[in-house]
């Protein structure tokens, strides 16, 4: 006996008990009534039954032993939720079974999940992403068995960099929490310090202001009580930390969080920077592709050779980025600049070439 599109009766009883699994278990521990289940069927699917058909695919569940009722304390409809390590008997959709409306908008969902994850997971609070590990293996599941398409994506991005990265600093996963844990308080925190200039501990009451992600270490934004005197302090030389919940930090006026991000700085004001650049590395630069600055401007100088003018902050990675292009650039201007660049030129003709022995 067929119904709707040409399929038999049994499969889409099947489908439908899958996709009421599938609500279940994305209900998590709330759970699920027969009530709800039964008006969403209507509501999201356009499926008129009698909620006596929706009691019977529930019994038919626990009976696979896939779901389970639980008792409501207030005597209303029993909740229902997914039997532990229950995820192994979801069915596999084959890839020509197309994805309901609300089964698409999942699987998209759960795209972003993973992919955040995987690729943002050191933004997040140690807090957050503990919470988010069980929506991460669910949603990868979903991405795997329920939506191949979308799960294409899975293992095809990756980030890196082109200059040489240290590895991760190691930072203590409870000093992280506790730091995190002020920063959402508004408190502050008495902290145990690796002073590396002086070679020894000391103790401090800091004002959190934000955490700074950069490069391989993670900075936290904050003062010492006096808010003219921000400082940006590596967390893996915290030794230990003790909240202060009964003193508020204080937030300098104007603050943003954003004009503190961990620089090291020649010079305190930008600089007007003018650098002779071969015609590779201008292309490199061209705006349609890698710029410096969103307002530099180049002049044609002949023989293949181009002026790059901009403003920019005279910071030490500047002056990294210039001594890794070597002989393709050359500075002209501001004279600070040029002579650092010229030093270290020297230094490497001095430095004796190496030798080999067989």
């Amino acid at each position: 006996m067929y119904e709707g599109e040409g399929r038999p009766r049994p499969a889409k009883i099947s489908e439908r008990r899958d996709t009421i699994a599938g609500w279940i278990r994305d209900a998590g521990k709330k759970g699920l009534t027969a009530p709800q289940i039964h008006a969403r069927l209507f509501d999201e699917l356009d499926t008129e039954l009698t909620i006596k058909t929706v009691q019977r695919d529930l019994n038919f569940l626990r009976k696979c032993k896939r779901a389970e009722p639980q008792k409501n304390p207030e005597h209303g409809a029993p909740r229902w939720q997914l039997v532990r390590n229950a995820e192994a008997l979801m069915p596999v959709r084959s890839n020509d079974t197309k994805l309901s409306g609300p089964d698409l908008k999942s699987a998209r969902v759960a795209l972003g999940i993973v992919m955040l994850y995987e690729h943002a997971s050191h933004l997040l609070p140690l807090a957050a992403l503990n919470d988010l590990r069980e929506h991460y293996e669910r949603s990868k599941l979903l991405l795997t068995r329920h939506a191949p398409h979308d799960g294409r994506w899975l293992g095809k991005l990756v980030t890196g960099t082109q200059h040489v990265q240290l590895h991760q600093a190691a930072v203590d996963p409870q000093i992280l929490e506790q730091v995190q844990l002020a920063l959402l308080g508004g408190y502050q925190l008495a902290v145990r310090y690796f002073a590396s200039n002086q070679q020894e501990e000391r103790d401090y009451e800091l004002h959190p202001l934000g955490l700074s992600y950069q490069d391989s270490s993670i900075y936290l934004v904050c003062h010492s009580g006096n808010p003219d005197q921000i400082r940006c302090l590596p967390l893996h030389r915290f030794r230990k930390v003790r909240p202060l919940e009964s003193r508020l930090s204080k937030v300098p006026l104007g603050f943003e969080l954003r004009n503190h991000v961990q620089r090291i700085l020649v010079e305190p004001e930008p600089i007007t920077l003018k650098l002779r650049i071969n015609d590779r590395l201008r292309q490199w630069l061209d705006e349609s592709e890698t710029p410096l600055t969103r307002e530099q401007i180049f002049s044609p100088l002949g023989d293949g050779w181009h002026l790059l003018e901009c403003s920019i902050a005279y910071s030490q990675g500047l002056l990294w980025w210039i001594l890794s292009h070597g002989a393709t650039v050359e500075v002209l201007e501001p004279p600070s600049l040029r002579a650092s660049d010229l030093r270290f030129a020297k230094s490497c003709e001095a430095w004796p070439a190496s030798t080999s022995t067989m």
